[in-house]
């Protein structure tokens, strides 16, 4: 990395937030550890806590579990049951997938995966230097933000007869926290959002659990003086948040200054709290939700999240005795539509786009961690007052944050159709069969971005996601594997002399940001095309275009106008199914549970291309998926390469049973199990020819 990519992460970052940046890595590393002497014990206020739990917002347990009743099965009852019980003896279920063991008691330093601990004694700002020896912090983060909080509260409601031991574990827990975590030590000190979210966890426990048994008092000011330290230090390191990490980071923190102003009124601080937390969330709703309502990280993971925390907003808005703000009302409605439209119906789950951590701050439902029913019928009845779903299991956290009568508001089921979300560059095909769809990225990057994917393509069919993206497995683990899940190599698209379409510059930087430029959109097509390897080659354009034939048949046509030698590589990632493969050729049939399914790609003359596919490849990385944040699975993964100076084609055909394409003249005609299709390529676009045969 030379002078050249510095001048353009300069020139990206901008001269303010460079200067800013220095000034607080120069602090926080160097200047606040020698003083760290004088960071005074903040948790001691000398504040009596005595009416803060009166104006705690949550719907009472009993109610809500009643209303609930007849929407959630009683496997599913037992098994959040199951969790509470496990979460007593330190076992947690991590990013909603996968077990691990913090210990009872649990040991607040300890990396459930490597067994390695942090320094609970460090300085916040040098906490993470042990990184490299413990492994990845949000393997730790995970406990502390108390997922367990809201798993044994809902079960307490579902399942009263252990409310008591649940209290009992959860109260013994928060005090062993606090004991071992004291303000600016350690890792769990180290992000204004970890302090956030941890107390939205303990608010929503103390309303619903905890002060209805012994020990509720004594928790309450526990937790109103821990809740008091972190919003004096989230006040202190906010603008790190406003220059550096704008994004579910700052909502967060901003979140976590207001709702301790409205709660915490007897503190001379928290009218500043409120203000300052209030104005920042007003700021960032109108900045942060783009006007098509994609979000500003480009991930639906990310998108999610903040759609809950803008339904907490607005409970602390009611707290406050203030009106929700309407840009925040704006932000969720114009979500709503674009997630929506990206929605598998049959199981609530979007495309696995942009970085994924599994960031969910408030555990409110007993379905899937990839099911975004749940929130979304929570923002519909925020924003418009109706309900997208029929009753069911999704219907809990809405109970919870609106309340149960939410759960009579009129019903207006969705639409999903083909729609392009052109200004950030998200784009939808749909046939006849809501479940069957394609979606395309293609969109310039206007803002810091955490994948490099353009022109990834995601296809649906039958409510089986069959071209999948690999999500983002761990942020700070091994580098080859952050690495994988990052750049381009991993996605659904094609890569240029091994080159990335942005430059991979630090852990969490990319620079030189993808342009591109959408070429068509119409009845059952879209194209575009990207310049990212243009830093390399100045002629050098990836072009894209898709043809969803019909439920059942898609074709991908990739076209690169090259006038000197350039190695291309396609690669299609799978879903997580059986597949057969034959030897030496870029072609595999999924054995799916709706049928098989064939992907094969070919060149311009329709002759089956050579190339390779493999699954759970170690070194170097390739054929896995991470839908859950910390796990991996081996998937099937089809590469075909090409080599040459002459402008190439790739050409895809996929869907249902046996693929096969054949030309005559210029004309293609692509075969399926169920659909003929017929087709020109012109300049890299596709052109039906005549009707689709069915």
């Amino acid at each position: 990395m030379g002078a050249r990519d510095q001048v353009q992460e300069l020139r990206e970052l901008g001269l303010a937030a460079t200067l800013f940046r220095a000034r607080w890595e120069l602090n926080t590393r160097f200047v606040l550890p020698r003083l760290e002497r004088r960071a005074a014990a903040h948790a001691s206020t000398g504040i009596e806590w005595a009416e803060w739990p009166h104006r705690l917002p949550f719907a009472d347990p009993a109610t809500l579990a009643d209303a609930m009743r007849d929407r959630i099965s009683e496997e599913r009852v037992a098994e959040l049951g199951a969790m509470a019980d496990d979460a007593v003896r330190g076992r947690l279920r991590c990013f909603g997938r996968w077990p691990a063991d913090f210990g009872d008691p649990i040991d607040w330093q300890l990396n459930p995966r490597t067994g390695e601990r942090w320094n609970g004694d460090a300085y916040w700002s040098i906490a993470l230097a042990d990184e490299p020896r413990v492994g990845d912090v949000k393997l730790s983060w995970e406990v502390a933000r108390f997922p367990q909080a809201y798993v044994m509260a809902r079960a307490a409601a579902m399942r009263p007869e252990r409310a008591s031991v649940y209290a009992r574990a959860l109260l013994a827990q928060i005090h062993g926290f606090i004991d071992a975590n004291p303000p600016e030590r350690g890792i769990h000190w180290s992000s204004g959002q970890e302090l956030a979210l941890r107390s939205f966890s303990w608010i929503f426990a103390l309303d619903t659990l905890l002060l209805r048994g012994p020990g509720g008092d004594a928790a309450a000011r526990a937790i109103a003086t821990a809740i008091h330290s972190g919003a004096m230090h989230i006040e202190r390191v906010i603008d790190y948040a406003r220059h550096a990490v704008y994004n579910n980071h700052l909502v967060s923190e901003a979140l976590g200054l207001y709702l301790a102003g409205a709660l915490l009124t007897q503190s001379p601080h928290a009218a500043r709290w409120r203000s300052l937390g209030r104005s920042i969330i007003d700021e960032e709703a109108e900045r942060q939700f783009y006007a098509d309502g994609a979000y500003i990280q480009l991930s639906h993971n990310y998108h999610r999240p903040v759609l809950q925390l803008l339904h907490w907003a607005c409970m602390a808005a009611r707290i406050a005795g203030d009106r929700p703000g309407a840009s925040w009302l704006r932000a969720a409605d114009r979500s709503i539509e674009f997630l929506v439209q990206h929605q598998n119906p049959g199981d609530g789950r979007l495309p696995n786009y942009g970085p994924n951590d599994g960031s969910l701050p408030s555990i409110l439902s007993t379905c899937d961690q990839s099911d975004y029913r749940p929130t979304l019928q929570a923002a519909a009845v925020l924003a418009r007052g109706e309900r997208l779903y029929p009753p069911g299991p999704w219907d809990e956290e809405v109970a919870w944050l609106a309340g149960p009568s939410a759960l009579d508001l009129p019903l207006r089921p969705p639409t999903r159709r083909s729609v392009s979300f052109a200004m950030t560059g998200f784009h939808v095909l749909r046939a006849n069969d809501e479940r069957s769809f394609v979606t395309l990225r293609c969109g310039s990057i206007s803002d810091r971005f955490g994948q490099i994917d353009m022109l990834h393509v995601d296809v649906w069919w039958r409510g089986l996601e069959v071209l999948a993206d690999g999500g983002s497995y761990l942020y700070n683990g091994p580098p080859e594997w952050h690495e994988h899940f990052m750049r381009t190599g991993s996605h659904n698209t094609v890569t240029i002399d091994g080159h990335d379409q942005m430059l991979h510059y630090r852990k969490f930087k990319l620079v030189y940001r993808t342009k591109a430029k959408l070429l068509e959109f119409a009845s059952g097509r879209v194209a575009g095309e990207h310049y990212g390897y243009q830093r390399h080659d100045r002629a050098c354009v990836h072009g894209r275009a898709v043809l969803l034939a019909s439920d059942d048949l898609v074709v991908v046509v990739d076209h690169v106008p090259r006038t000197t030698r350039h190695r291309v590589r396609l690669h299609w990632l799978c879903g997580e199914f059986a597949h057969r493969a034959r030897d030496g050729c870029a072609s595999l049939v999924l054995e799916t549970p709706q049928g098989p399914y064939g992907i094969s790609v070919f060149d311009d003359e329709a002759r089956l291309r050579d190339g390779s596919v493999v699954a759970g490849q170690e070194s170097p990385p390739r054929g896995w998926r991470s839908l859950y944040y910390g796990e991996k699975v081996p998937v099937p993964s089809l590469v075909a390469v090409d080599e040459g100076d002459a402008p190439l084609t790739f050409v895809s055909v996929m869907g249902s049973g046996t693929i096969a394409l054949t030309k005559d003249g210029d004309v293609f005609t692509a075969r399926c199990e169920s659909t003929v299709a017929r087709f020109r390529i012109r300049d890299g676009l596709i052109a039906p020819e005549g009707d689709v045969a069915s």
